[in-house]
């Protein structure tokens, strides 16, 4: 995953290994998605998920997240875009 550069600062490195991380203000995030190259998840538990969310958005919620302890299977993550994780 590669992050943009941010108006909020640089990339932060990860305690461990992984890519950087960035945080994004809703418009640079609105921009990633409506260009293709950004997808959006919703870390919060399905119940909130399935009472509202995102359009488009793809649910993982942060518990399970959590529950793996290290490398988790993403599959359903597209590896050429931006992941862009929310929780409200």
């Amino acid at each position: 995953m590669t992050t943009p550069p941010s108006a909020h600062g640089p990339p932060v490195a990860a305690p461990d290994e992984g890519p950087p991380v960035s945080r994004l203000s809703a418009a640079e995030a609105r921009e990633l998605v409506a260009a293709g190259r950004g997808v959006l998840v919703d870390t919060r538990d399905a119940r909130l998920f399935d009472n509202a969310h995102i359009a488009g958005a793809l649910s993982l919620p942060l518990a399970a997240i959590e529950a793996a302890h290290g490398p988790m299977s993403v599959g359903a993550l597209p590896p050429d875009r931006v992941i862009i994780l929310y929780c409200a």
